[in-house]
């Protein structure tokens, strides 16, 4: 790809599959301010290191699923970005082993993918707490309407949505699964801020 050629967006998918459900449904039973049970637990489940990758506490799931890996998990499933000119010739997410992409997608088609993804959860989990949409996007994609559903798991918030992408410095975004700790007799906080 050279910088004559056009830029296209494009959604990268890795499918949130029910067997992934079952082992996020698993891991929202966890203390998430106990690093040595989340770890031992994800490792358990196969997700491994992939010293190729260019993120840092970021582990694969035997799907291609990347999760990152802290005080909180935040599992990307789906990226809508574009591909083309100077700054992102190469089409990254595409070429990742579990992810396919497809060039020319809008944005329905990635929002496509977290309700899917939402109602996966829902047919195990029932449905969420709380369910969203909320005014969203970047400068290079425009205005969005972003969807967030949460579901609170004792003393864990499971929130699926979209966020900003960071290794693209906030232009793109990504669909996750994310899990934090949050007290069970708070409030819910805003979910587009407690995904990114």
């Amino acid at each position: 790809m050279t910088d004559e050629d056009p830029i296209a967006e494009h959604v990268a998918v890795c499918p949130v599959t029910p067997l992934l459900v079952q082992q996020i449904v698993g891991l929202t039973e966890l203390p998430w301010d106990d690093r040595a049970a989340t770890e031992a637990a994800v490792r358990h489940l196969g997700w491994q290191e992939n010293e190729e990758l260019p993120l840092e506490d970021t582990l694969v799931t035997a799907d291609g699923h990347l999760a990152y890996l802290g005080d909180h998990l935040s599992l990307s499933f789906a990226n809508f970005y574009w591909v083309g000119g100077e700054e992102w010739s190469e089409d990254f997410w595409g070429t990742l082993p579990g992810w396919s992409s497809q060039a020319n997608a809008d944005r329905e088609v990635f929002d496509a993918q977290i309700d899917a993804a939402i109602a996966t959860f829902t047919a195990c989990l029932g449905p969420p707490e709380r369910d969203l949409r909320t005014e969203g996007g970047t400068l290079a994609m425009g205005a969005g309407d972003w969807r967030h559903a949460a579901w609170r798991r004792g003393s864990n918030l499971l929130v699926i949505g979209p966020r900003h992408e960071g290794l693209s410095y906030f232009q793109f975004e990504e669909a996750v699964v994310h899990i934090a700790t949050v007290e069970p007799t708070a409030a819910l906080p805003a979910l587009h801020d407690f995904v990114s």
